[in-house]
């Protein structure tokens, strides 16, 4: 398949972890696999592939309507364009920077909200109108 050849869908095929996965493309009848490797790039990227990916599925399809410039772009060459962006070095750790982050964001989210949950004792306050001895 050519770089120029107007695809008719692109599919990551994700592992049972949902860690990795296979990129494949699709024109014609016609499949080839193009990439593999960690899925956290390329979903970070792709909002569409984010949302599927929060359904759980084993698979992220990715196609778009037919319009009369859809074949101008969404070509094997635009998706190989798109593998070689997110694997550079930069964007590996842009993405394990901002997973880092955000898994610190929700483990503070769960402190606060486990201390928000107690009672003013429990965390050494006081009542309301309680003075100090």
């Amino acid at each position: 398949m050519k770089s120029n050849t107007p695809l008719d869908y692109a599919v990551f095929h994700l592992s049972p972890k949902r860690s990795r996965c296979e990129l494949f493309v699709s024109s014609a009848g016609n499949t080839e696999k193009l990439a593999s490797g960690l899925v956290k790039p390329f979903v970070s990227h792709l909002k569409v592939a984010e949302q599927q990916l929060a359904l759980a599925v084993q698979s992220i399809k990715l196609e778009v309507e037919r319009r009369k410039n859809a074949e101008s772009w969404f070509t094997k060459g635009t998706l190989e364009r798109f593998v070689r962006f997110v694997s550079t070095p930069e964007i590996l750790e842009l993405v394990n920077t901002f997973d880092a982050e955000m898994s610190q964001l929700e483990a503070a989210r769960r402190i606060y909200s486990q201390v928000g949950a107690e009672e003013p004792w429990e965390r050494g306050g006081r009542v309301k109108g309680e003075s100090e001895e």
